[in-house]
């Protein structure tokens, strides 16, 4: 004897309960708007797969650094600073003194005393605005 074979359906219907929003056409929209990078794209300059340590304050001001990462530990007397700023912007990297230029890059080689080193990286505009970055970079030879 043949049994029929029975296959249960179950249907399930979502009904949304929440009012439909209302807009006034008067009304301003708001969109936020960043001047940070959207992707940073190594250069021959950049070290490849960099971590980025980033700061973002006094509104248009930012700082990105690529290299080096805060507390590394080196071989080398000597290591670039690498980053990226808005275009103009006067970075100084302890006692260098550097514009960005239209590219946003910036760079320059510090030279570093065996054990802790501070690395100071402050950047600031035309209006006043500073971030700074202070990193530490240990040299063992």
């Amino acid at each position: 004897m043949n049994t029929p074979l029975i296959i249960p359906t179950l249907i399930l219907v979502l009904t949304a309960c929440s009012p439909t929003p209302t807009t006034n056409p008067n009304s301003p929209i708001t969109i936020p708007v960043t001047t940070l990078p959207q992707e940073v794209i190594p250069t021959t300059d950049i070290q490849p797969t960099p971590t980025v340590i980033s700061v973002n304050t006094s509104g248009s001001l930012w700082l990105q650094v690529l290299s080096p990462q805060d507390e590394a530990v080196v071989t080398t007397a000597q290591m670039d600073v690498i980053g990226l700023a808005p275009a103009a912007a006067v970075i100084t990297i302890n006692d260098d003194i550097l514009i960005v230029g239209a590219d946003g890059q910036f760079k320059t080689t510090v030279s570093l005393d065996e054990g802790p080193n501070l690395i100071e990286i402050i950047a600031s505009d035309v209006n006043g605005n500073e971030t700074s970055l202070l990193l530490t970079v240990t040299y063992e030879p």
